[in-house]
């Protein structure tokens, strides 16, 4: 963390306690101004474009305002590192009607909606592949399910074509 705060290094990464290094970079670096709870984010390459999710674990139970906050840190790394000029921003829910979801979803959908940022509403998890939005916001515990969705139905992609591969060309 220090190296980063000193312009040394670009990025911290670690194979450690997650909550620790959030911790961590949040008193070393700080946090964006206006934001004041952290979230873990990542830029995935989905059906050809790079998405922003955030967050992917780090707080399992956010208030609405953190959904707003990691939707402005969400535009910020997908202008700056993605390279998407206008970024986008959806909420991840079970329908695209704003009356959908939980109290808390349906809060979040006013506050985003409000917020001044490129909120294009609700999207749902198959809408991830499709390019409706370069940023799409949830809870941490949401989050984590989806990432380790994908990562482990892309690993059982992976194998199943390693298995089709071999049987082509046993003997």
């Amino acid at each position: 963390t220090g190296a980063v705060k000193q312009g040394l290094a670009g990025a911290h990464v670690s194979m450690g306690n997650t909550g620790a290094v959030v911790g961590a970079a949040t008193m070393g670096l700080k946090t964006l101004e206006g934001v004041r709870r952290p979230g873990i984010a990542i830029i995935a390459v989905l059906g050809g474009h790079p998405v922003t999710l955030l967050d992917m674990g780090a707080n399992t139970a956010p208030k609405p305002e953190h959904l707003v906050q990691y939707g402005a840190m969400g535009t910020v790394l997908a202008r700056e590192v993605a390279g998407v000029k206008e970024p986008r921003v959806g909420l991840l829910n079970i329908g695209e009607e704003a009356s959908k979801g939980t109290e808390f979803l349906r809060e979040t959908h006013d506050l985003l909606a409000s917020s001044g940022q490129r909120f294009i509403g609700n999207v749902e998890g198959n809408d991830l592949f499709r390019g409706v939005a370069d940023v799409i916001v949830t809870d941490g515990f949401t989050g984590n399910v989806v990432l380790k969705l994908m990562e482990g139905f892309a690993e059982y992609l992976l194998k199943l074509f390693a298995d089709e591969l071999a049987v082509r060309k046993a003997p």
